[in-house]
């Protein structure tokens, strides 16, 4: 206060100053005083007139004011700390999630992966010997008894029937070769069998070069171009279909097209906010393992999915150790 007051008297200028005084009751308050200095011709102070008044319920009002704003910030910065763990905490379970689910996708294609070899093998065998001998029983019956030959004919293409279907049901369930000889022979194949069961027109283009990646990618770009051809003959009423796969330095591009007459407009809201479609949803949740991205455009004149998936270094170390264990199988 009494540097306050000098510096007033020095550049004779006016006082003010909120400063703690002891009241008459003994308790302490707050005065806020000001003073405005007379000065004469000569330009001396010859007299500070000013007033003084209680500013104690400001004072206090502003202290629990503060004390109040403390309070509240301390909260909010607990609070956020504990939404930030929390978060931390929601980020770390769905990650856990994402990996579960991939894990049991994979489980899942190893265990197609089981089943159709043993369909190939184990049924395929078994149909083929049991072709085998019912063709001997027509050779037979046809010298003794004709109506036992005709019979046995019919049996025999009815073996053969089945045989066929079990070999394409274990195809569809993972081709071959798609680990023998990788996406170019692998969609050929798919996709000729496809047209001859569904009379769809189907453009597939892919570099007979394109060369090997690693296995759970080829298998999840297999799997996507599956699901879109199958959502496409199923459900678009398109007649045609175009598949265009490219391979630059950085990237697998993928785009499926067909002219059907489209997703309506909040069905493909739903499909693009994940709250619906299980077959989009389980392809994007394949992509996501590879940080794959995929966009789905569609209007009347049909309906456009393109995907892309970085390559990186591992991505090639994948490929020659999936190239390796190819070639010693």
């Amino acid at each position: 206060m009494l540097r306050a007051i000098r510096e007033a008297v020095q550049t004779k200028s006016i006082f003010e100053l909120e400063h703690r005084v002891r009241r008459v009751d003994g308790s302490l308050g707050w005065t806020y005083s000001r003073a405005v200095p007379l000065i004469d011709d000569s330009g001396e102070i010859v007299e500070w007139f000013g007033a003084a008044s209680d500013v104690t319920a400001r004072k206090e009002a502003e202290q629990k004011y503060r004390e109040l704003a403390e309070m509240l910030e301390g909260q909010v910065r607990a609070r956020t700390r504990d939404l930030e763990e929390r978060n931390a905490e929601i980020l770390r379970q769905s990650e856990e999630v994402r990996e579960l689910h991939w894990r049991l996708l994979r489980a899942q294609d190893e265990e197609r992966r089981h089943i159709a070899r043993e369909l190939h093998d184990s049924a395929g065998q078994t149909l083929t010997v049991l072709g085998m001998n019912l063709g001997q029983l027509v050779q037979k019956a046809g010298l003794n008894d004709p109506q036992l030959a005709t019979d046995a004919e019919t049996i025999q293409e009815m073996v053969q029937q089945l045989h066929r279907d079990i070999r394409t049901a274990s195809y569809l369930l993972h081709p071959p070769l798609l680990d023998e000889s990788g996406l170019y022979s692998a969609l050929s194949w798919y996709i000729q069998g496809l047209i001859e069961r569904s009379g769809l027109q189907i453009n597939l283009e892919i570099p007979e070069d394109f060369g090997r990646l690693p296995r759970d990618m080829e298998l999840v770009i297999f799997r996507l171009v599956q699901e879109c051809l199958t959502n496409i003959h199923r459900h678009s009423g398109s007649k045609s279909a175009s598949i265009r796969i490219a391979r630059v330095t950085s990237e697998v591009t993928i785009d499926i097209q067909d002219s059907g007459h489209g997703i309506p407009p909040q069905r493909l809201a739903e499909i693009q906010s994940g709250g619906s479609g299980v077959g989009i949803r389980g392809m994007r949740e394949r992509l996501g393992q590879f940080k794959g991205e995929m966009n789905i455009h569609s209007n009347s004149s049909g309906t456009r999915i393109s995907v892309a998936i970085p390559l990186t270094k591992s991505s090639d170390v994948q490929e020659e150790r999936s190239a390796q264990s190819i070639s010693t199988t």
